[in-house]
């Protein structure tokens, strides 16, 4: 053999070697992104179950806490249904009322308090302007449902009345 020959050969050679680890590495690229796309995805699936299961939880307790207000108030309708003494069952349905209350501002509920102030689309929903020569333009001046914060976030807006200016009769 001569030797340009036995180089020709050792090029085809060293060629072939590099195709072969080529194709073996794209093959273990291609392996290991097969394994890290299925581990992402059971990833997905189980963060998503989880998330299910935690708002379930949260749920339960929330709902184990207003069971008590629920028997509670089965009991005032009864009680309601045998006495004549209206200022009894009041008194019933306000600590129940309270009791409610208590449960939902222990849970983050806030009313947003807004009667009096300048009126914001943010936290208020104008239903109605009405005329109110004792107030300044753009104020709050009835609250005709109460607007509710659940921690910081507006879950809704408090449906208002906002004050205009009078209308001047000037023929």
């Amino acid at each position: 053999m001569d030797k340009g020959s036995e180089k020709c050969d050792d090029l085809d050679s060293e060629a072939t070697n590099a195709e072969t680890q080529q194709e073996d590495e794209t093959a273990q690229l291609r392996d290991k992104l097969l394994r890290l796309t299925a581990e992402f995805d059971n990833f997905r699936k189980r963060s998503i179950r989880e998330k299910e299961e935690y708002r379930k939880f949260a749920v339960e307790q929330i709902i184990t806490e207003l069971l008590e207000v629920y028997d509670n108030f089965e009991r005032a309708i009864a009680s309601a249904k045998q006495t004549d003494n209206i200022e009894s069952v009041v008194k019933g349905v306000d600590m129940v009322f309270r009791q409610f209350a208590s449960i939902l501002e222990k849970e983050g509920l806030q009313r947003i308090e807004c009667h009096g102030a300048a009126f914001d689309p943010h936290l208020h929903e104008a239903i109605m302007h009405v005329e109110h020569p004792e107030h300044e333009e753009n104020t709050v001046v009835e609250v005709c449902k109460p607007g509710y914060y659940l921690h910081s976030k507006v879950i809704r807006p408090a449906m208002v009345a906002v004050s205009k200016k009078p209308e001047t009769g000037g023929e």
